[in-house]
């Protein structure tokens, strides 16, 4: 019984929304794609692997399935500031994909 009560817990866990950063794939971005100051949202989601391509990406954007550090983004223009990615920023791809990258 204990089992299942671990397992319902450790479920609601992972599926909850609720963002784990110990235990969060995380990335460290090349600083090659620093570009003024800021590194595309785009660029930053092909390095990390959450898309294959900028197209993928771009769209993934436009619809409203993007989310950075609890933010929906909508704007493809949109840039990670340098001083976000030293402190580590999180995109959220869909529902369950969570990433940190950092720079």
């Amino acid at each position: 019984m204990e089992f299942f009560i671990l397992k319902r817990f450790f479920w609601r866990q992972l599926f909850s929304g609720v963002a784990d950063h110990e235990n969060m794939p995380t990335t460290q971005l090349d600083a090659a794609l620093v570009k003024d100051g800021k590194v595309g949202l785009l660029a930053a989601m092909v390095g990390a692997k959450l898309c294959g391509s900028n197209r993928e990406a771009r769209q993934l954007v436009q619809q409203g399935g993007v989310l950075v550090d609890g933010e929906k983004v909508t704007d493809p223009t949109f840039g990670l500031t340098v001083e976000q990615l030293q402190n580590g920023v999180v995109i959220k791809k869909g529902k369950k994909t969570y990433h940190k990258v950092m720079l």
